[in-house]
């Protein structure tokens, strides 16, 4: 199969992102149940700056629009890893099954934003994954005005 017809076709990106809004789905829905079961009201939050800066360097034309999203796609997913690893060690029972199970999905999740990446990038990604790991190492070091799961250190008060 050469590039264009992947590219036109996508159905690599169509089935995998697919699953991956199913998986997401369940996630959530687990995330209110269990929030029930602890009595934990759901309050909404306002997007954190970490997304919102991490996609500001996207390029505008295909295919580097799409190859830029799935990278950073992978970070998002990438840095939820690290979070959720650094979270399970103080968590029992049910609460820490789960987010072992977060922890592996978020990881292939991960693999599987880049390997898109490569697929549907018309050069290597390396440089590209080093612009965005500088960028990303730079929101989580600086610090946040809103503490939210991606982001920085909370700002002093």
């Amino acid at each position: 199969m050469n590039l264009m017809f992947r590219y036109v076709d996508r159905t690599d990106l169509l089935i995998k992102m697919s699953q991956l809004a199913r998986e997401e789905l369940l996630h959530f829905e687990q995330v209110v149940t269990l929030m029930g079961k602890m009595n934990i009201e759901y309050q909404h939050l306002t997007a954190s700056r970490y997304a919102a800066e991490l996609r500001a360097p996207v390029r505008t034309h295909e295919p580097a629009k799409l190859v830029d999203t799935l990278i950073v796609g992978a970070f998002v997913e990438a840095r939820s890893c690290e979070r959720f690893a650094a979270l399970i060690p103080s968590l029992e029972g049910e609460l820490q099954r789960f987010y072992r199970s977060l922890l592996k999905s978020e990881y292939r999740h991960y693999e599987d934003y880049l390997e898109l990446a490569k697929l549907y990038s018309e050069e290597d990604i390396s440089d590209r994954v080093n612009e965005f790991a500088e960028l990303e190492k730079s929101l989580i070091e600086k610090p946040d005005p809103e503490f939210r799961f991606h982001s920085g250190a909370p700002e002093d008060s």
